[in-house]
Formats: structure tokens, sequence, C-alpha cells
């Protein structure tokens, strides 16, 4: 590549910022800090109304641990509102 084509390069190269969206998945797993991981993602799926590119828009929970994390997100959300 010679140096106009780099310098033409550099001229109109356009800044370009993408809101690409995203599903922002969640898993769970069933080792984790269950507590925590139910506030953490309580607060991911609904800070700004979850009007916001990084909310949590699902979450995967392991079948060892989904009947107890269900009811503490049913809770904490509960606490939340």
């Amino acid at each position: 590549m010679s140096i106009l084509n780099v310098s033409l390069w550099i001229i109109y190269f356009v800044a370009t910022g993408l809101e690409l969206g995203g599903k922002d998945p969640a898993y769970v797993r069933p080792d984790c800090d269950l507590k925590y991981t139910v506030e953490t993602l309580v607060d991911g799926s609904f800070f700004n109304s979850g009007q916001c590119c990084c909310a949590i828009e699902r979450i995967y929970v392991h079948a060892d641990v989904y009947d107890e994390f269900v009811k503490l997100f049913v809770e904490e959300t509960k606490v939340k509102n």
C-alpha cells in the first residue's frame, strides 16, 4: 500500500459507533453465589427500565438451582420496585 493510499484512507476514515443491540444472555451455574447472582441479574434486567443495550434479555438457569433462583428473583424484583 502506497503512502498516498494510506493518506487517503486516513482522510476518509469515518469514526463510527454502532448500537447493534444484542440478546445479552446470562447463564446461572449451579455452583454460583445465588443471592449475589440474583441481585446482579435483577439490576441488569431492569436497569434504565430495560432500555439499555447491555440489559439482560434472557436468563438460562441450571435445573439444580432453578426453583430457588425464581423464588429469589421474584422477591428481589419486588424489593427493587
